[in-house]
């Protein structure tokens, strides 16, 4: 196979992958204030590289370890979806409070009065807090702007863990399965 052909048919293969299961994996990046399209287009590119990585390392008398580093990814990517789904839903709310489409990020640490305010009122959402203090133009009262940066980093670092242990994960059990890379079928 060509180089072209490889380097199409690779694109091919992530396309499938965050195409697959209705987005998947689009729907599931940080919200847009979290650098979504960052998160998911550095995602794609990275799991490109993987998935040339094992391609290029690939050979058939290896197929047992390509299955139990399949199975170790996959393991992983277990993992790193319940700590991303955990990050996620600490670090972001929707505001207005009820709004399930708009989601913004919270800071990791919350100002002094929003602490104070917040241990006084034991349950109050994120949202609720941040309605308190006036709102999205007033998000700098709840959470300071390094604190809400922190986050960001947070929330995209676990997507993109998340992702390429996914996508690891399935080039290397194909690679270990069928012995020939997903790259490789014409």
């Amino acid at each position: 196979m060509t180089n072209r052909n490889l380097l199409v048919k690779g694109i091919e293969v992530i396309g499938i992958l965050f195409a697959a299961f209705g987005g998947f994996l689009v729907g599931i990046a940080p919200p847009q204030a979290g650098d979504a399209k960052f998160a998911v287009g550095i995602s794609s590119f990275l799991a490109l590289i993987v998935l040339f990585t094992i391609v290029s390392l690939a050979k058939k008398k290896h197929r047992k370890l390509w299955i139990i580093a399949g199975l170790c990814l996959f393991v992983i990517a277990i993992a790193a979806a319940y700590y991303y789904k955990s990050v996620n839903d600490e670090l972001t709310f929707e505001y207005p409070p009820g709004n399930n489409r708009v989601e913004h990020i919270a800071g990791i640490q919350k100002t002094e009065q929003a602490q104070k305010y917040a241990n006084d009122h034991q349950g109050i959402s994120n949202a609720q807090l941040l309605a308190k203090f006036g709102g999205l133009e007033n998000k700098g009262k709840v959470w300071p702007d390094d604190s809400v940066n922190t986050a960001r980093r947070k929330l995209i670092s676990s997507y993109v863990i998340l992702v390429l242990a996914i996508a690891g994960s399935i080039f290397a059990l194909i690679e270990g399965a069928l012995g020939v890379g997903p790259t490789r079928r014409s």
